[in-house]
């Protein structure tokens, strides 16, 4: 690990090229004391400090560059979730553990969501995202996703579209 006295800049990428203000935190001096010390302040350590602040836990968190510096960073910000092996998951362990599985892959998004609006967070979040198919195979999955979303009384708005909705 480099021991410079010099804070690094964020790499080129649409986070830094669209981040609404550059936040400039103070250099840890001295001593500090808290019941929890996250190190990283990228999305999984923001993430654990805030949970354990609503919990009532006081916490430090410790970045060697700035919020966001790492791979929290060079993403475009998209919230998508989804995983691979979701009917593997069914087939071995039930329609119980599918159903957790379903229910953890869209938590995430309303947690993001909540804290935008419980926090006031000055964001320019917006929902949706696009997938194409390449192959007719992987438009019989978002096909049997959408059965699925309508099953289960999704909350969000999901369409697929031609080829022409998709090009407009």
């Amino acid at each position: 690990m480099s021991n410079t006295n010099h804070m690094q800049e964020r790499v080129a990428s649409y986070y830094t090229a669209t981040a609404n203000k550059a936040d400039s935190y103070p250099r840890l001096q001295g001593n500090e004391v808290a019941d929890v010390c996250v190190v990283g302040a990228g999305f999984t350590g923001l993430a654990t400090a805030l949970n354990l602040a609503e919990r009532g836990y006081s916490v430090a968190i410790v970045e060697a560059n700035r919020v966001g510096w790492g791979a929290s960073g060079r993403n475009g910000g998209q919230l998508i979730c989804d995983f691979s092996g979701a009917e593997r998951f069914r087939k071995q362990y039930g329609e119980t553990v599918a159903d957790l599985m379903w229910d953890l892959k869209w938590r995430g998004n309303d947690i993001i969501f909540d804290w935008v609006d419980k926090y006031q967070i000055d964001c320019d979040l917006k929902p949706g995202y696009i997938e194409t198919a390449l192959k007719p195979r992987h438009l019989r999955y978002f096909e049997d996703t959408q059965k699925e979303l309508q099953q289960r009384n999704f909350a969000y708005e999901y369409s697929i579209l031609d080829r022409d909705e998709t090009r407009s």
